[in-house]
């Protein structure tokens, strides 16, 4: 087994400041309950990211795999958040997460310009972050190379969505999730629904977001996430 390297972090420019947590009822524990709270997007990004990262790399090492490694880059600018295996980065927009926990992007998401969901909140981005790093594990298993020319996107972004929620349970299990947290995932994967079903980029309806995210959840697991590839 190798050893643990943390991931390096590619923090591009001046963070966009925001007042994390004033306005809304929750507040997810990051790390230790000694940890600062982050006090920025640049922060709350981070953080959340290591707090999936220790979660991925104890699940490999009790698998007895090599800890998994990713390298991370927050644009100030743009709207976009994914994970690309060409150069195994995860990138994800200081904007676009902005507008994901004020709320801002409801009407443009397919599912909450449809009465689906809604984001918001800081539990909102750690979905979004942790179904990035959900693909990165995709990507660490093997999974791209041997299904990716067999299977539609909407099966690894199923699972991705179980990996976050297998993810979340952890941190449940910890006494780190306030009153909220769990309905933010559970809207947030609702709001990120699409309903081109013919598309060949089509990432899953409302509905199967919500349940992949509950999937992983539930189980606390990620062999449970497993069917979202063998049943597609």
């Amino acid at each position: 087994m190798s050893t643990f390297t943390r991931p390096r972090l590619l923090l591009a420019g001046a963070a966009l400041l925001l007042a994390l947590g004033a306005s809304q009822a929750s507040a997810f524990g990051y790390g230790t309950k000694d940890s600062a709270p982050p006090e920025t997007m640049d922060q709350l990004l981070t953080a959340v990211t290591k707090d999936v990262d220790a979660y991925w790399t104890k699940a490999f090492k009790d698998a007895g795999l090599p800890e998994p490694r990713v390298a991370y880059d927050w644009s100030p600018a743009g709207q976009a958040a994914a994970y690309s295996p060409g150069d195994d980065t995860i990138y994800i927009s200081q904007a676009f997460a902005t507008d994901i926990y004020n709320g801002a992007l409801d009407q443009a998401l397919p599912g909450s310009s449809q009465g689906y969901g809604r984001t918001v909140g800081d539990f909102s981005v750690a979905y979004i972050v942790a179904h990035e790093y959900g693909h990165q594990i995709q990507d660490e298993l093997g999974l791209f190379e041997r299904y990716g020319q067999q299977l539609p996107a909407k099966a690894f972004e199923l699972q991705a969505d179980c990996y976050a929620g297998t993810w979340a349970e952890s941190a449940s299990e910890e006494n780190r999730l306030e009153d909220g947290d769990v309905q933010e995932a559970l809207d947030a994967a609702l709001a990120v629904g699409d309903f081109d079903t013919a598309a060949p980029g089509h990432h899953g309806t409302p509905e199967e977001r919500e349940q992949a995210w509950k999937t992983g959840f539930e189980a606390g697991d990620p062999s449970a996430c497993n069917d979202y590839l063998t049943a597609a």
